[in-house]
């Protein structure tokens, strides 16, 4: 029987976990909207190809060139800024970020070369290379492990709501008053946020990510020290790596072509790309929100990491590789559109799934690294993608043809990437080798 003082500590204990998570869902909030301006922010380029090509005489592979000098120092910034939130707060790395971010927009309201906007993007990439990872690590200092897949996934919302939101309104700017004016909006929302994560951003408090179904959680400091090659090399994180960079390629496409695919090929007004380009951000919202709750959900009946997270986001990314392959050669209409609403979308849940799997198989002490070395090692997928895609298109007998073969071979690239992910993705048998676990979790009855 429990004394009263053992009741005491015990009610004490919930009281003080229900005021953290209500801090959590606060940080969280400001999470999501930290990743819907990190997305408007990277796809205001796409929004604007047109006017932006015209006016600074881009070529195809120019442009491809310039969208994919977004991610030249975005993968290297990711890994090093990840090993510095292993000693600094992650308060004070996501406000240095969003401020990066808002004052790369600043150039862009006055009259620009290639050579400026190529620059301004270039920094833009290196300030938001670091965001996802350590905007997770910082929602996961807030949550324990099987609590993880909802944060995890509306942080992922945000990435989706940001370009929802943002494409018909950034739109509508540049065709009412220029693309420089869009520029200068994302600069002062930026600022918006930076005031606002100033004062009520805080530090989370919770360290150990041992599952519920473990007999006994494992403390920070009971953690062993992993050489990064065993955290990296192991089939669990190499399968994540397949998918991610599979699913990450899709993703920079939609960024960089898909609204320019939209106007060129398939004839629609620059209105009507933004409100359909919209759709694939809107689909993940709904996609990551479902993902996050089921695998919650399935964690907490019992059911294995590597079916709830592993073969989930593999079926997913390999079923957006199918509907990639299929959607440019269907008829316009509804059945493209929603083909190619799923291609773009559904293989986007990989990405929180990762986060969580990545958190599941690193010491505590060391997961700011990981999830930074991860996301940077995945998006070069995005340095590549843009600019390969763009020779495609200017060596094609036309632009049509040349976007058909460009999104076959992303979604061959993601069929195979999902496949393999579903076969090597097993997070508790990883983590018991790198002995961050001690229990088989059993199913409840």
């Amino acid at each position: 029987m429990n004394t009263p003082a053992a009741q005491i500590d015990a009610i004490s204990a919930r009281a003080a976990s229900r005021g953290t998570s209500r801090r959590g869902w606060v940080v969280i909030a400001l999470l999501v909207a930290f990743m819907l301006i990190n997305f408007a922010d990277k796809a205001v380029l796409g929004l604007a190809a047109k006017p932006i090509m015209h006016d600074l005489g881009l070529s195809p592979a120019s442009y491809g060139l310039l969208s994919s000098g977004f991610y030249f120092l975005f993968s290297i910034s990711a890994i090093l800024v990840g090993f510095v939130t292993n000693r600094v707060q992650t308060k004070w790395v996501l406000l240095v970020l969003a401020v990066i971010w808002a004052l790369t927009q600043a150039p862009m309201i006055g009259t620009v070369g290639f050579g400026v906007l190529l620059a301004s993007r270039i920094v833009l990439g290196a300030a938001e290379g670091p965001a996802n990872p350590v905007a997770m690590h910082a929602a996961h200092k807030w949550f324990p492990n099987e609590k993880r897949g909802l944060p995890t996934a509306l942080l992922n919302v945000g990435a989706g709501l940001g370009v929802a939101v943002a494409a018909p309104l950034l739109t509508k700017i540049i065709v009412t008053y220029g693309w420089h004016w869009a520029f200068l909006v994302l600069f002062v929302i930026g600022m918006v946020w930076v005031l606002l994560w100033a004062v009520f951003g805080k530090e989370g408090t919770v360290a150990g990510s041992a599952s519920i179904h473990a007999s006994s959680a494992q403390s920070e400091v009971d953690e062993p020290a992993l050489p990064y090659r065993r955290i990296l090399l192991n089939r669990t994180w190499l399968g994540g790596f397949l998918a991610g960079f599979a699913a990450y390629w899709a993703l920079s496409l939609l960024v960089a072509w898909v609204p320019a695919y939209l106007q060129t090929s398939l004839h629609y007004s620059a209105v009507t790309a933004s409100a359909l380009v919209a759709l694939p951000w809107v689909a993940s919202v709904v996609f990551n929100v479902c993902q996050g709750a089921l695998t919650d959900w399935l964690m907490r009946r019992g059911v294995s990491s590597r079916m709830s997270r592993g073969v989930l986001g593999g079926v997913a990314v390999m079923i957006s590789g199918l509907a990639m392959v299929v959607f440019p050669f269907m008829p316009g209409g509804a059945l493209q559109i929603a083909l190619l609403t799923i291609a773009f979308s559904l293989g986007g849940i990989v990405f929180a799934i990762g986060m969580t799997v990545n958190a599941e198989i690193s010491p505590t002490r060391q997961r700011g690294a990981v999830l930074s070395i991860t996301v940077g090692i995945v998006t070069t997928a995005g340095l590549i993608a843009p600019y390969v895609t763009g020779l495609i298109i200017e060596s094609a007998a036309d632009p049509t043809t040349g976007y058909a073969m460009a999104f076959a071979i992303t979604g061959v690239l993601s069929i195979v990437g999902g496949a393999l992910a579903t076969i090597f993705v097993q997070p508790e048998r990883t983590a018991r080798r790198l002995g961050l676990r001690t229990e088989e979790p059993t199913a409840r009855a």
